[in-house]
């Protein structure tokens, strides 16, 4: 019997596991490890998550590759949608619990289906800490202190928490400082006019400022990032740009897809179109293109174009949009475009000096701002080198692992999702899934990567 081990039971690693119970035709031994117990809808898709919504249309949502409507189904059998008009529930965005929902439905199909076709599926909530890959037909894990031995490895773990801000390191187990927005630990904390920082302005603050406004906050909220863009709404659903698609070339260099996309960017605006759509056709492709460039293109991007094509790319529903440009006429959500020169901790507050502009055509000032609650949504790290006492950076350390592309997540043969080791030789028992293969894909944390993935490490395993 074939013992596999999946490390992470978020969606990642429930959607491989799903995919492992379906195409299986063989005994096999699944055990799935989550030190947090929340197996399948894992962190973004609790029931408390009523206020966040998906930031992709229901019609796109399918769990399964080969039945692409799934989701939009399973919506239409709940009596709260089944008078919805399909079409624009397709077009719709939900909860997030909902979502969450769906998945635990399926998933607890998939472990019936499990039983019936005579697998062994164990659900481990336990931490695991360190990985031995000495034996490269035998993986090794360690948890509470014991090494197991499994045939194949699917490293699955999803988002890590954001990188601590210069000058806060050591300011780590402040009260006022929160690291993960991710948990509601820190909402006891919070007051109707508690004075509020929110480091980054991408899609983890709009949903952390929506927590906030749940929880009953009065006072203005101030959002600190680099760039200080803002978030932009989904305009044009399902529209198309063939032409712009089928002049898509194979292959291309950034600078050559920068002048195919601003020149169809004037074109479409004479019209009165967002770019969004351009952005839509880009993105089947952008793996392949990413994969193109050189070391060089991609640093550049990262440096240059990293920002611009996350506003872009990670739209927000229009009605949640309006709700954010309300919050900003009325003084309640200011976004600063700036930096956080110092902080210093003052009591039970952290104290802040902080230089930006809050309109881009002024110049930047410095002001004082002490904070009850300053909240890290500045992105999840990306570089597993920077998280110590991480299995996965100490395996990177050993060199049994390697880091991705620009030290993006790992090292990964792309064809068959298997990682790297420090010389560049394939570990022929080890895939890696998601945030995982950043580096080596770049777009790789959607749903629609991930299920494709999931489905392609289930076939690999089970072809050994």
């Amino acid at each position: 019997m074939q013992k596999i081990a999946i490390l992470g039971g978020g969606l990642a690693g429930v959607s491989v596991a799903m995919q492992l119970i379906k195409q299986a035709d063989t005994a096999l031994s699944l055990q799935i490890f989550d030190q947090t117990g929340q197996f399948g809808r894992g962190v973004a898709y609790q029931p408390r998550q009523v206020a966040h919504l998906l930031n992709v249309a229901a019609g796109k949502m399918s769990l399964d590759p080969a039945l692409p409507a799934d989701f939009l189904h399973w919506l239409q059998q709940q009596a709260q949608f089944a008078a919805d008009e399909p079409a624009v529930l397709a077009q719709a965005y939900l909860p997030r619990a909902v979502f969450g929902d769906y998945v635990a439905q399926r998933w607890q199909e998939s472990l019936a289906l499990a039983v019936q076709k005579g697998l062994q599926v164990s659900l481990r909530k336990v931490k695991v800490t360190a990985l031995d890959l000495t034996d490269q037909t035998a993986p090794r894990l360690q948890c509470e202190g014991d090494w197991q031995d499994f045939h194949q490895l699917v490293l699955a773990c999803g988002n890590e928490l954001p990188r601590h801000p210069a000058g806060f390191a050591e300011l780590t187990n402040h009260p006022a400082y929160v690291h993960n927005p991710w948990s509601d630990a820190w909402l006891h904390k919070l007051k109707p006019d508690s004075q509020v920082v929110i480091l980054g302005n991408g899609l983890t603050m709009v949903d952390t400022l929506l927590s906030l406004r749940a929880a009953g906050l009065k006072t203005p909220v101030l959002s600190v990032s680099p760039h200080g863009y803002g978030m932009l709404p989904h305009r044009h659903p399902g529209l198309q740009l063939n032409q712009f698609s089928q002049a898509l070339p194979q292959q291309a260099s950034l600078r050559q897809l920068l002048r195919l996309f601003n020149r169809a960017r004037h074109q479409v605006r004479r019209l009165g179109v967002s770019a969004e759509p351009l952005i839509d056709a880009l993105r089947p492709h952008t793996q392949r293109y990413w994969q193109q460039f050189s070391p060089t293109e991609k640093t550049l991007f990262m440096r240059r174009l990293r920002h611009l094509w996350g506003v872009a790319r990670h739209r927000v529903p229009l009605h949640l949009h309006d709700q954010l440009q309300q919050l900003r006429l009325h003084g309640l959500l200011e976004v600063h475009a700036g930096k956080v020169l110092s902080v210093r901790p003052a009591g039970e507050q952290l104290a802040l000096q902080i230089n930006s502009r809050v309109h881009r055509e002024m110049p930047a000032q410095t002001f004082d701002y002490h904070a009850d609650l300053v909240l890290n949504c500045t992105g999840p790290e990306q570089d597993y080198r920077n998280l110590p006492g991480h299995l996965l950076q100490q395996a990177i350390a050993t060199g049994a692992l390697a880091a991705g592309p620009l030290g993006l997540g790992l090292a990964v043969d792309v064809a068959s999702l298997r990682v790297k080791n420090a010389a560049g030789a394939v570990q022929p028992t080890v895939y890696a899934i998601g945030s995982l293969l950043r580096g080596e894909l770049w777009e790789s944390t959607a749903l629609h990567e991930i299920r494709q993935q999931a489905q392609q490490i289930a076939a690999g395993i089970l072809a050994h």
